[in-house]
């Protein structure tokens, strides 16, 4: 066998195979002999007529499957010869075939995506510097009294009022209709919680308890349920139960029953360490976006044609799952999604636009995840079994399991490969983070970090 290759701009190779009469011999032969196991000759048991006579039953139409074999045999041959490797195995095209004596094919194989990275150490980027403030960890504190809060039961003539938690039973209806259901009831439910319904709670302030109130309410034009959206409705609302919500003092107490802190002080020490420690990652976390949108702009990418093809596929598959899937809570067989076609009519947009729309998405999210594979080979990172293991031993404490137990329950679901993966990608972006220069250009406290972190916007890059 001879083979050529020829270098395309797209990631791909032509190839051209040439076989010779000694090649075509031995893949006949292979193919004689497969067929051979279960072949039926009269006179003979199935698969033990000699292969003399099986060749002449047979004659030249074993010629496809020899050629097969010959194919497949060759692209394994040429697995550590080929200078650029092949990625998956390609759809042959046979040029020439002369039976007994000759044969040439070609084809087009995938390479690997070529990535040239731009100059990552010097990305340079300006982040805030986490400043935990006294005020931030009372707020915290605030937090575990409530965590820890009981209900006291108000006397009957005491009203509802603002932070009291009521069970409730209620008639709806409405406005000027008939009521369809019985007696409505809720417990638990906490007045004045900025999820209420806007203004609902207005109307059970000042009601005591066995008290019932007759009142009317117009749900919000773009209430979640489509037949309440915009309704006015009629309620007959009475309080069974109003609970005071009583917080613990702020002391040593408190600490020892929350998480059985020595002290109070020991508590606030805790609190401040993982605010800083949790603010420092997620300030981290929104500028790794921003690192990587540079170091994606500084780099080239040269991806084989199927990598977008089938990259956008998944991408436009994933959203339809989400869209439709996500109300039903199961994941819908692929057979039955729309097409992208029957998607384009659906939202009224040009094919070709919407087919653009997920290449793009589908280009970004392959210039991400490559620029994290050469940058990890740049810098020689890998996960050894060690660094695998203290993350399992991390997240198995964090949910109060044994190592052995938590590693069980991955390989029960089949995940422990995704986490190794999740693993390895942050040690690259633990890496990435340390060699690009950062400023650190303002202190800023828990209260502050909470509305930085929730602006879209990454932040800048100084020049």
């Amino acid at each position: 066998m001879e083979f050529k290759t020829k270098k395309n701009q797209n990631a791909s190779v032509e190839l051209k195979l040439t076989f010779d009469k000694s090649d075509l011999e031995k893949a006949f032969e292979k193919a004689y002999q497969e067929k051979q196991k279960d072949l039926k000759i009269p006179g003979f048991r199935p698969g033990k007529a000699p292969i003399e006579m099986v060749k002449r039953h047979l004659g030249d139409s074993v010629a496809n499957d020899a050629i097969n074999l010959l194919l497949v045999e060759s692209i394994s041959e040429l697995s550590g010869k080929l200078e650029h490797k092949m990625v998956r195995f390609p759809k042959f095209t046979v040029e020439d075939y002369v039976p007994g004596k000759s044969l040439v094919a070609t084809a087009v194989y995938d390479t690997d995506p070529e990535v040239s990275l731009g100059k990552y150490k010097k990305i340079k980027i300006k982040l805030p510097e986490v400043q935990v403030t006294d005020e931030d960890v009372v707020e915290e504190l605030q937090f575990v009294r409530k965590q820890l809060a009981r209900k006291l039961l108000r006397e009957p003539s005491e009203g509802a009022e603002v932070g009291d938690i009521v069970d409730m039973e209620f008639e709806v209806k409405e406005e000027g209709l008939e009521a369809k259901n019985a007696k409505n009831g809720s417990s638990d439910y906490k007045l004045g919680e900025p999820n209420n319904l806007p203004g609902f709670d207005d109307h059970l302030y000042g009601i005591k308890t066995g008290e019932t109130k007759d009142f009317s309410y117009t749900y919000p034009t773009d209430y979640a349920r489509e037949d309440l959206a915009g309704k006015k409705m009629d309620f007959a609302m009475t309080l069974k139960a109003i609970y005071k919500e009583v917080l613990p003092e702020l002391d040593d107490d408190l600490a020892s029953e929350y998480d059985g802190s020595a002290s109070l002080q020991v508590l606030k020490d805790k609190i401040k360490t993982d605010l800083q420690k949790n603010y420092t990652e997620a300030v981290k976390s929104k500028k790794m976006e921003e690192i990587y949108k540079e170091l994606v702009a500084d780099s080239k990418f040269v991806f084989p044609d199927s990598y977008i093809t089938e990259e956008s596929e998944h991408v436009y598959q994933n959203m339809i799952q989400d869209a439709l899937g996500g109300r039903q809570g199961a994941r819908i067989p692929k057979e039955h999604l729309p097409t992208i076609e029957k998607y384009a009519e659906m939202v009224g947009k040009p094919l070709e636009e919407v087919k653009e729309s997920f290449k793009t998405i589908a280009e970004n999210r392959l210039k991400g995840y490559f620029s994290r594979q050469k940058l990890a080979a740049a810098e020689n990172i890998v996960l050894t079994e060690d660094d695998f293991d203290k993350e399992i031993e991390s997240l198995a404490s964090r949910y109060g399991m044994p190592d052995a137990d938590f590693k069980k329950e991955l390989e029960k679901g089949k995940l422990l490969e995704t986490y190794r993966d999740n693993f390895l990608a942050k040690k690259i972006d633990d890496t990435l983070f340390q060699l690009v220069e950062k400023k650190y250009n303002e202190k800023m406290s828990i209260r502050q970090l909470k509305e930085f972190l929730s602006n879209k916007e990454t932040g800048e890059v100084w020049q």
